[in-house]
């Protein structure tokens, strides 16, 4: 009889062993991907809870009975399907874009204004959208773009002078003089011109340097109120240079009675009310003490006319 052979740890005998734990690996690899796990899908405003093995966005919208049409769109939150991910529906709505005076009427699912410019070729970096680009698509919403463009330009360009006030106890309240007439100064700029649709719209300085440093006007304002009279040192709130007539209590319509019903004499004066007030007590230099109490058909502005 002739001998047998038994293999008892040839690749044969393995075999099984080796597809065993193959089989075991792919069922935890497969079980990782298509775990259950629940998912929002938020449409038309309302938001839909569900489980779901499926990673396919697609799939979980029909599990969930949305429909997409032909211009709708999703988006996924955080870019993929993992555990509490929600799935946002925008439903196509009709707006108007208007470019260099052109408009055209288009329907999208775009979510923000950025995105639906940005499917139609426009540098999202070079132009100016009017609502902001992370405005959300309405419908009937009407979308203006504008492109903006810059340039940096030099150019010379004067600098204006300060006008420097001081205070001066030696000029009356209200009185100025100038000091120091002062000059404007020359510098160079550099200039970034931003421009929309062609027109220049603003101008940024950049850098400035001067070449003509500018002098400033010093004007000296007068902060004395008072005046000496005969009744001593008085303050006064303002001081108004007029040009002065004078008139007697006969005249006008011979009764001597002022506008006020005071009647007319010495010490009172007939004013513009837009100017000074009636009832302003006065003080009038080589006239003394006054009241305005009258008016006249020819006193306007700065006249005042001194009954004497």
């Amino acid at each position: 009889m002739g001998s047998k052979y038994f293999n008892t740890g040839g690749p044969v005998a393995w075999m099984p062993l080796v597809v065993t734990a193959l089989m075991v690996v792919l069922v935890l690899a497969t079980g990782f991907v298509w775990a259950d796990k629940t998912v929002y899908v938020a449409v038309d405003g309302q938001t839909i809870k569900l489980r779901t093995l499926s990673n396919d966005p697609e799939q979980i919208l029909a599990q969930a009975d949305v429909r997409l049409g032909p211009q709708d769109e999703y988006r996924i939150s955080g870019g993929k399907i993992t555990r509490d991910a929600v799935i946002s529906v925008y439903r196509a709505v009709p707006v108007t874009v208007t470019y260099q005076g052109q408009t055209t009427a288009l329907t999208s699912g775009k979510p923000t204004v950025g995105e639906l410019v940005a499917s139609l070729g426009f540098d999202l970096d070079g132009v100016k959208l009017t609502p902001g680009p992370d405005s959300r698509l309405r419908p009937n919403m009407g979308i203006t773009v504008v492109g903006v463009s810059r340039r940096v330009v030099e150019r010379d360009e004067p600098i204006v002078r300060d006008v420097i006030r001081r205070a001066d106890s030696e000029l009356e309240l209200g009185e100025q003089q100038v000091l120091q007439e002062g000059s404007d100064g020359l510098g160079h700029v550099r200039v970034e011109q931003t421009y929309e649709d062609g027109r220049l719209a603003s101008e940024r300085v950049l850098d400035q340097q001067v070449i003509t440093p500018a002098v400033p006007t010093i004007v000296l304002i007068g902060s004395n109120d008072t005046v000496q009279t005969s009744r001593g040192t008085e303050r006064f709130r303002q001081v108004m240079t007029m040009k002065a007539t004078a008139y007697l209590p006969g005249d006008g319509d011979g009764w001597g009675i002022t506008a006020t019903g005071v009647p007319a004499a010495y010490g009172v004066v007939a004013v513009d009310p837009s100017v000074i007030p009636l009832g302003t007590r006065l003080y009038i230099p080589g006239y003394g003490y006054a009241l305005a109490a009258d008016t006249g058909g020819a006193i306007r502005g700065n006249r005042i006319d001194l009954c004497m």
